[in-house]
């Protein structure tokens, strides 16, 4: 079946426009997914995600971070995923509307109706000012673990143990006392206490 105007539109903006300034920083193409991945251990991926209430006619997309560390990986779902890794499999998930401190999700709308060079101007700008950045201050592991810390977000037992794993041991313990001592949530309490063991 042939695409239409919108669907051509959408594949220019993820091929022309957003994939060239990836591709100059050395992250590999997969569909809608820009990823790079370093043998140490860890990556960072962008997902163009299309809504699932879309159609031929109209798409409404979504930009996803992802920064990934295989060690999270392997300790949570008992296997590495390594360079074949997704968005869901990071353990620090980020949507462009996070990144730009507005605290809204941001969708953007692609119809018969859009006039193009403004879509593509909006997401352009979007992405050099807010996601590349990030994405660009995560050079190493150390880089996305130090982050982690400095955010402490997700705060979960993943996060946590993982800092532990990755070497940082008493910044992880002092986390953890911290979530324990702060928690109303009794979910999270035993979240947290099941991960004292490990960190002992």
């Amino acid at each position: 079946m042939l695409k239409t105007d919108v669907q051509l539109r959408f594949d220019q903006l993820v091929t022309k426009l957003l994939w060239p300034a990836f591709k100059a920083r050395g992250y590999k193409k997969t569909g809608n997914n820009f990823r790079y991945y370093d043998p140490l251990g860890w990556g960072k991926i962008v997902n163009i995600q299309k809504s699932a209430f879309g159609d031929r006619h109209a798409i409404s997309f979504t930009v996803n971070t992802g920064l990934y560390v295989a060690e999270s990986d392997r300790q949570w779902t008992g296997r590495i995923a390594a360079e074949r890794f997704l968005e869901p499999d990071c353990l620090l998930r980020a949507r462009v509307g996070r990144l730009s401190g507005s605290g809204h999700d941001v969708w953007y709308e692609l119809t018969e109706q859009t006039v193009p060079e403004v879509l593509y101007r909006q997401v352009e700008q979007d992405v050099i000012t807010y996601v590349l950045p990030y994405l660009d201050r995560m050079v190493s592991l150390d880089a996305i673990i130090q982050h982690l810390l400095g955010k402490r977000q997700p705060n979960s037992a993943q996060a946590i143990s993982t800092v532990f794993a990755c070497g940082y041991q008493e910044q992880a313990r002092q986390w953890l006392a911290d979530e324990l001592a702060t928690t109303t949530s009794r979910t999270h309490r035993q979240q947290m206490e099941s991960i004292k063991a490990i960190l002992a």
